[in-house]
């Protein structure tokens, strides 16, 4: 890494779980069984995705290359070992799907908080703090989906 650790770190450590995610959504909504379930996975992924490029382009214009597998090797697991940890499968239920990708946003949105904080430059906090309110929504929206999928919801 030729700039700063301080700087590079976090941001390799975002893009390896904003990938992490992307993965985990396009499994889950193939997974997931429930019509409206399975379109709001698949909506948060096309958004994952779009973090995804947008780390992958600050990466590059701080360090005027793009990043490597390697460079992602060399950092933390991941944000949140849980979208790694639990794959969806057929042993799991929509809702522990749901559940698990609640917590992977709750962790999204407490880590780009902290990074944002962290972070020496206005551009680099305002990443962040855009990341963080993105990941807060999908938040939102997927507890709407476990309350829609939880067997207490139904009426």
């Amino acid at each position: 890494m030729t700039l700063n650790d301080k700087t590079i770190e976090p941001l390799l450590i975002a893009i390896k779980a904003e990938k992490s995610a992307i993965e985990y959504y396009a499994r889950a909504a193939r997974r997931i069984t429930n019509p409206t379930g399975r379109k709001a996975l698949a909506k948060i992924k096309k958004q994952e995705e779009a973090h995804y490029q947008a780390l992958k382009h600050k990466f590059k214009k701080l360090t005027g290359r793009d990043s490597r597998p390697e460079d992602e090797a060399g950092v933390a697991a991941a944000i949140s070992p849980l979208t790694e940890e639990h794959l969806p499968d057929a042993e799991a239920s929509d809702l522990e799907v749901c559940q698990v990708a609640l917590q992977d946003e709750r962790e999204a949105h407490n880590y780009y908080l902290k990074s944002a904080g962290a972070a020496s430059d206005k551009e680099t906090k305002k990443m962040y703090a855009e990341l963080a309110g993105e990941e807060k929504n999908h938040a939102k929206v997927i507890v709407g989906l476990c309350q829609l999928l939880s067997p207490k919801g139904e009426k």
